[in-house]
């Protein structure tokens, strides 16, 4: 099961459709999105030129994915991790240790194009 991180859809929409048909082949009950990303993504649309258009990208996208929500063992994961990085002065954004944090506590492999992003973090997550 996979967790699309928002850089991953925002390629999609801008046309990589090598990636695309690469997530088309993963069922809707294997493929996710956490509540951050879609907050992410709704934050960029209402920022838009093109609201309506990126809302109705949002919806489409919705219909494909099953969203992947904060539990106590994400919040818990998000604490010790946060802890751990701030310790050894590693800086993450925390929005995607949120996402992270959502995706481990749920057995997900995270789909992102920033390794950097989750280098440091323990996590299964693959660079496509």
């Amino acid at each position: 099961m996979y967790c699309l991180d928002t850089n991953i859809i925002i390629d999609i929409w801008r046309g990589d459709s090598a990636l695309k048909n690469r997530i088309s082949s993963i069922g809707k009950k294997d493929l996710f999105i956490t509540s951050i990303t879609l907050c992410e993504l709704f934050k960029g649309a209402f920022l838009s030129a093109n609201t309506s258009k990126d809302i109705s990208l949002i919806n489409a996208l919705l219909d494909a994915v099953s969203i992947a929500d904060f539990t106590p063992n994400a919040c818990r994961f998000f604490g010790a991790e946060f802890s751990r990085l701030k310790r050894a002065k590693i800086p993450l954004a925390e929005s995607d240790l949120m996402i992270a944090s959502i995706a481990k506590a749920k057995g997900l492999i995270l789909i992102t194009r920033d390794k950097k992003d989750f280098s440091n973090i323990n996590l299964d997550f693959e660079v496509w």
